[in-house]
């Protein structure tokens, strides 16, 4: 059976030889776990958050020597806050859709707790950055190796990228995206998981907004009557945003963080914060939009001036289409009949840029990286035991989307 691509051309169902290759690829991978371990603690100990240029060229710098391990070249696109890193491999193939692994290097954890907080506790490996998204950037790697041990020379082209810029949301990598998701690749991102079988089909979009409110400045004690409070009209409005809330299905919206005033023997003229609105399709958050600024004009303080501003770099929704769909069916083929265990589609609420390469019209499926928890947290952790499926999952994977 053939499922169609984005193209209209067809790629097979996984049959007896990617059944053999993910058999094979698990044995392998048992067999340079220990290599596995090591790598992966130098990634992780190559610290690497948003606001560190020096860590994240760093960690782009030991991708573009992994890949050299495997022969496959590659090339840093250097940005002064942060160097992304994109590699390519061709194969014999030009018929076959194009592949993109994706994922990102930066990380929220600050510089110098990495040593402190990385150790193994039996399967778990703690450490800043292992599921969210080190790790899942090894797998993908580990899984480029175990097609080359295989030989597997029957694919058009198979890139890698990964952003320094991903958890922030003032981007300056997200042409580059934009870029090679005009080749129409098949797109498998490689955030974390919660099981072998987890794949993520759908995401919602992100969208943050600045609401400004200016007021005018009095003395609190001697003349409160002439000022007007930037600060209550804030509160007051932060009260009526949260009514946006489930406005349409998915519709969520979070107020913070805030700041405003200056002392508390004066009338605030000036406050502001920052909203973060997630939603299910491109048409909710322009719904949102629309009641918002109806609820602005519902004021308590007259006089106050109310600035509302969307950020730039909206991310929206990762929608299910029915490529998307048969690329993660080949999950849960691979999943039931050779691992022997459950299927696990997911929507989330939290954005990737699998958002990006699906509003760019890529066929896109996400969560195919290490399988852990803590994300964000200091005890951000992944599981070992996991990876050989896993890599040879994802290997699979690419092998079945990359023969017509």
């Amino acid at each position: 059976m053939l499922n169609p691509d984005v193209d209209g051309r067809a790629f097979a169902e996984p049959g007896e030889d990617i059944f053999a290759l993910v058999t094979a690829g698990v044995t392998y991978m048992e067999q340079v776990m220990p290599r596995f371990v090591d790598d992966l603690q130098a990634l992780c100990l190559l610290e690497s958050p948003s606001d560190s240029p020096i860590g994240l060229n760093a960690l782009a710098d030991q991708l573009h020597l992994l890949l050299e391990r495997l022969e496959i070249g590659g090339r840093l696109i250097e940005h002064p806050r942060g160097n992304a890193f994109v590699a390519t491999w061709e194969g014999n193939n030009p018929a076959a859709p194009v592949c993109l692994l994706l994922g990102h290097h930066d990380t929220v954890h600050p510089l110098g707790v990495a040593e402190v907080r990385m150790h193994r506790d039996g399967d778990r490996f703690y450490a800043p950055g292992t599921v969210d998204m080190k790790g899942g950037l090894l797998q993908g790697i580990y899984a480029l190796e175990v097609l080359k041990q295989a030989q597997f020379q029957d694919f058009h082209k198979i890139i890698f990228l990964s952003v320094s810029d991903e958890e922030i949301s003032t981007r300056y990598h997200v042409e580059l995206i934009k870029q090679i998701a005009r080749e129409h690749p098949i797109v498998l991102g490689l955030e974390g998981a919660g099981a072998l079988g987890n794949v993520v089909t759908r995401r919602k979009g992100c969208s943050h907004y600045r609401l400004i409110a200016r007021g005018k400045a009095a003395h609190a004690g001697s003349n409160p009557e002439n000022g007007r409070n930037a600060v209550l009209e804030l509160a007051h409005q932060i009260v009526q945003a949260q009514s946006l809330a489930n406005l349409r299905s998915g519709v969520t919206i979070n107020a913070g963080p805030l700041s405003g005033g200056s002392w508390a023997n004066v009338v605030s003229d000036f406050a502001e914060i920052l909203f973060d609105v997630r939603f299910l399709h491109p048409e909710d958050r322009l719904a949102v939009e629309a009641r918002w600024q109806t609820l602005l004009q519902q004021q308590l303080v007259p006089g106050v001036k109310l600035d509302l501003q969307p950020e730039p770099d909206v991310m929206l929704p990762m929608v299910a289409t029915k490529q998307s769909l048969a690329v993660a069916d080949t999950v849960r083929l691979i999943t039931e009949n050779i691992f022997k265990t459950s299927y696990h589609p997911e929507m989330r609420g939290g954005a990737s840029d699998c958002c990006t390469t699906a509003a760019e019209g890529c066929p896109s499926i996400d969560g195919l990286g290490a399988i852990g928890g803590g994300a964000h947290t200091a005890d951000e952790y992944m599981l070992l035991a996991p990876v050989p499926n896993r890599v040879a999952l994802l290997a699979g994977l690419i092998a079945s989307i990359s023969i017509t």
